[in-house]
């Protein structure tokens, strides 16, 4: 993976160093630029090398005629059948790699060519014939790319820090997305926290012509099961599909090796890494949590499984400690991130990443994405629950859930994981549609964050519920059938694009390792898309066919046991280990110096969290990064904090 950065519809050659500089460990291979003053356009590319590691694969990269440049983040699984077609075709290549490939298939199809492409990537061609700039991210989002546009002028980048290298670009703080992030603890959509900074959305192209941009969303996936397979088959389908989507992905001329958690995804993975090839050495990397740390957060350590999996596939597992380092860390990642993301799941990324960095392993594979195609999170279930209750009055359900959820909450505390799902699940019976899957990915109530925002803050800002503008346009363009489909569709626009990727990609890169994500293979999503809702969610079991399909490889109670989240013992690290960051970052002073939050409706739900009468772990994170999120890039221009 790399980094790039540019501008077009000004001239500022002396900006690009600067840029690249500032996200240096996305390329420590090689750094390019390339500017022309006439076009008012400026290439900049920092380079890990991962295909072809010669001095060909250098970027800025150009046609024969220079008339075309691209600077290109990513790797394309399948550029070796378009290599060949291009030759056919007449064309000449310099280098091996798969950026060329990009270059010349722009030259036979324009913008069209991706379309045709399957892998991962953020990419900026210029076209000198046509004087346009065309920016594009992946079907899936998996890489990042933001920029910012002023009417006429675009700067674009992989990192928001990079952008904060130009004097032009304002550190104002986006009010507007703040309800959102607290909602989800991440930012849906293009919208980001700096004001005018967006995001370029997964499956979407810009185009700048004369100053002008036009946006195009150029992927979408036809969810149109198919009823005249049978589940035997589709069961072969899945395995041969996912068979050939993790061999395309392991092609590298660097060692690769995998995530493996002793989840269905990793494991499935690696079972397949092993069975395309037997006799190589294949290293696994895992985080492991001290005895006694998940007892607060109820999360089940996944080593064990992991330690088992490694054994039975016989691959070499290694494993970090995730030790409450937290206060160190903290602003590390909050500076990596570029946006604030209250999942403390970046921590054991970050680590692991680290640790097969400094093993010498350059690229993993990750089982991100299966439990979106597949359905395998909660939320399908109960989505399949909810359809069972259409014919009881919301009003009577809802009371039971309400009572039950009580009566959790007295037996187990209002931090046990059945009260919190029971009251989860409730929210979500009472709403519909949008609203539904926006009250299933919320994190707390309503009320609960309304109650936090001060009165000027409310009168600046307005109505601060319901669903974000994007879903609707999410929602429209769905293609196909099925409400758990849908459900699918919404997540990988949100939950994965504007999310699990981007922290993925930038713990990840932050060591300068790249990530691939098999079950985001093109062919497999549309393998995916056409199996009936009903085989894929079977009973109880969600990924019931890749299940049934990986246990020809791997042992049953690693495949059915229940699903645990990628997480960190969160409530544990609030009650204990960050007090003191967080009476120094939400302290009374401090809140009101930016005028954001009530002080004394803030200090009420830390007291309410420490004496167990609520759950807010998650919220006090969330304002906890913020926090530490403005001092990083609103106070400073990207400049990495030190608490203490």
């Amino acid at each position: 993976m790399c980094g790039i950065c540019g501008y077009v519809g000004d001239h500022q050659p002396d900006l690009l160093e600067p840029m690249c500089r500032a996200m240096a460990y996305r390329g420590p291979d090689d750094m390019g630029t390339w500017h022309d003053a006439a076009g008012q356009v400026g290439l900049a590319h920092r380079r890990l090398s991962i295909i072809d590691l010669s001095a060909a694969g250098h970027q800025p990269m150009c046609n024969e005629d220079q008339t075309v440049w691209i600077s290109y983040n990513g790797e394309i699984y399948d550029f070796e059948g378009h290599r060949r077609y291009l030759i056919d075709r007449g064309h000449q290549f310099k280098s091996h790699t798969d950026t060329e490939v990009l270059i010349h298939l722009y030259e036979e199809m324009g913008p069209d060519f991706l379309n045709e492409l399957n892998g991962i990537f953020a990419l900026a061609i210029w076209d000198q014939k046509k004087r346009e700039l065309l920016l594009a991210r992946d079907h899936a989002g998996v890489k990042p790319l933001y920029y910012w546009h002023d009417g006429r002028r675009l700067f674009f980048a992989s990192e928001i820090k990079a952008l904060l290298r130009v004097p032009e670009i304002p550190r104002a703080l986006n009010e507007a997305a703040i309800p959102d992030y607290l909602a989800f603890l991440w930012v849906p959509g293009e919208e980001t926290m700096l004001k005018g900074i967006k995001k370029v959305e997964p499956g979407n192209m810009l185009v700048w012509r004369d100053g002008e941009i036009k946006k195009r969303h150029w992927f979408s996936i036809a969810y149109e099961p198919d009823e005249n397979v049978s589940e035997v088959q589709w069961v072969e389908r899945v395995h041969d599909g996912f068979m050939q989507a993790t061999q395309r992905q392991m092609v590298s001329d660097v060692p690769l090796g995998a995530f493996l958690s002793g989840g269905t995804d990793s494991s499935a993975i690696v079972a397949c890494m092993r069975h395309s090839f037997p006799g190589r050495k294949i290293k696994c990397y895992t985080v492991k949590f001290r005895e006694g740390d998940m007892v607060r957060d109820r999360f089940v350590d996944d080593y064990p499984y992991a330690k088992r999996v490694a054994e039975v596939l016989d691959v070499e597992l290694e494993a970090i400690l995730l030790e409450p380092a937290i206060v160190s860390l903290l602003p590390k990642m909050v500076y990596h991130l570029d946006e604030p993301d209250a999942d403390p799941a970046v921590f054991p990324s970050y680590l692991i990443s680290k640790l097969a960095r400094e093993d010498g392993t350059t690229v993993l594979l990750s089982g991100t994405g299966g439990d979106e195609v597949l359905f395998g999170y909660r939320s399908y279930l109960a989505y399949r629950l909810y359809e069972r209750l259409r014919w009881i009055p919301a009003g009577v359900s809802g009371s039971f859930l309400s009572g039950a959820a009580g009566l959790s909450s007295l037996l187990w505390g209002s931090q046990g994981r059945a009260t919190r799902r029971l009251r989860k699940f409730r929210r979500g019976l009472l709403g519909s549609g949008i609203e539904r899957h926006t009250l299933l990915a919320d994190w707390s109530s309503p009320s609960t964050r309304q109650r936090l925002f001060s009165p000027e803050f409310v009168d600046r800002l307005g109505p601060t519920e319901g669903s974000p503008e994007c879903m609707q346009r999410y929602l429209d363009g769905f293609v196909g059938r099925g409400e758990l489909n849908l459900h699918t569709h919404l997540l990988i626009q949100t939950f994965l694009g504007a999310h699990n990727f981007l922290y993925t990609d930038k713990t990840s890169m932050a060591t300068s390792i790249e990530v691939r994500v098999p079950f985001m293979d093109v062919e497999f999503m549309r393998l995916c898309a056409r199996i009936p809702e009903r085989i894929k969610l079977k009973g109880r079991i969600g990924k019931h066919p890749l299940k049934k399909a990986m246990e020809r490889y791997l042992p049953g109670d690693i495949l059915y046991r229940s699903k645990t989240g990628f997480g960190a013992p969160l409530r544990k690290w609030i009650v204990e280990d960050l007090q003191g960051v967080i009476d120094d970052l939400l302290g009374t002073e401090r809140l009101a110096s930016r005028g954001l939050f009530d002080s004394t409706a803030v200090r009420q739900i830390l007291e309410d969290n420490r004496a167990d009468r609520a759950d807010h772990a998650y919220l006090i994170y969330a304002l906890l990064n913020l926090e530490l999120w403005m001092q990083t890039f609103c106070d400073r221009p990207g400049e990495e904090v030190t608490l203490g």
